[in-house]
């Protein structure tokens, strides 16, 4: 089996937060201070998917991946982290 891309593996982790824990992550993704910046229409009434999408394409890959881990852990989601983390090591 093929390693997972960081962005299917964003994708992943985005489909197995709890429907709160992913509007949590949605909301602090707009809120970020840092840019580049997300703005609100880009992940209002967004799946998981196109949330994933929106990352890489913002971010970059690797870009994406650090965000979603710092906003994982800020929303105390450690252990989507730890396996985001864990799943993309190396890449």
């Amino acid at each position: 089996m093929p390693p997972k891309t960081i962005k299917m593996a964003l994708a992943e982790m985005l489909e197995d937060l709890k429907k709160q824990d992913f509007e949590k992550f949605c909301h602090r993704l707009v809120d970020r201070r840092e840019e580049p910046r997300v703005r609100r229409n880009r992940v209002a009434d967004k799946n998981f998917l196109e949330i994933a999408d929106v990352l890489v394409s913002t971010f970059t890959e690797p870009g994406a991946l650090q965000v979603a881990l710092e906003i994982l852990r800020e929303i105390d989601c450690n252990e989507h982290a730890v396996e985001l983390a864990r799943e993309t090591r190396g890449q």
